[in-house]
């Protein structure tokens, strides 16, 4: 008899955090250097200082965008096992697997899909009552964020200072935001494998002490017939 057995997806949920907390610094950066030159910029005029100021801020505004784009990676790698993992917890209702990867991708479902899985996985994953407000704070705030930098991104910063502040001011609640979501996403990935864990070593407990159940399902020898 073959038992399925629960991997906790522990290294893809190490990188995703790692690249979530990445995320979460530079945007923080980026936000108070903005607020730095919008400072400078109060008095009038465009100063050399702001100039240098705003080069910064584009230089590491394209820094973040790769670094979301790599950060996708150990994401999707993570919620596809933990979305297999829950095919053997409790098989989730809603999008299959193959939508853990196309769900990101498909225009205006990508607005939807994501979200729909992680939430189908932690109502597998997590104890009996355990609130979802985790899930919808992270897809809240990334939606938000996705929609400010869409925005943002066609604002140039040049011209007066008045214009480059306005640009400024407007940025700097998106990239707040973009923390909220980096860290909402990564309270997401901690507490969903941390509930998978526990489901394994439930899962291994029940299948060592079921009767005629041997070694073979925990990775030992075989019991004599």
């Amino acid at each position: 008899m073959t038992h399925q057995i629960i991997k906790p997806p522990r290294a893809a949920a190490l990188a995703a955090l790692a690249g979530l907390a990445a995320n979460a610094l530079l945007l923080a950066v980026l936000a108070g250097t903005a607020i730095w030159a919008i400072a400078l910029l109060s008095g009038g005029g465009v100063t050399s200082t702001a100039d240098r100021v705003c080069d910064v801020l584009a230089v590491g505004s394209a820094a973040e965008y790769g670094l979301t784009l790599l950060t996708a990676v150990p994401v999707i790698v993570w919620l596809w096992r933990a979305r297999t993992n829950a095919d053997v917890i409790d098989i989730p209702d809603g999008w299959g697997r193959p939508w853990v990867v196309f769900g990101w991708f498909v225009p205006f479902l990508n607005l939807r899909v994501p979200r729909a899985i992680v939430g189908a996985v932690w109502r597998a994953s997590a104890p009996p009552g355990a609130s979802i407000w985790q899930v919808n704070a992270w897809w809240a705030t990334w939606l938000v964020y996705l929609a400010g930098v869409r925005l943002s991104s066609r604002l140039t910063l040049a011209g007066t200072g008045g214009h480059i502040g306005n640009v400024l001011t407007l940025y700097v609640p998106v990239a707040v935001d973009g923390v909220a979501a980096a860290v909402f996403g990564a309270l997401v990935v901690w507490r969903l494998t941390r509930f998978q864990e526990d489901h394994a070593v439930r899962l291994a407990a029940a299948v060592a002490s079921a009767p005629g159940v041997h070694g073979p399902a925990l990775g030992g020898e075989p019991a004599p017939a």
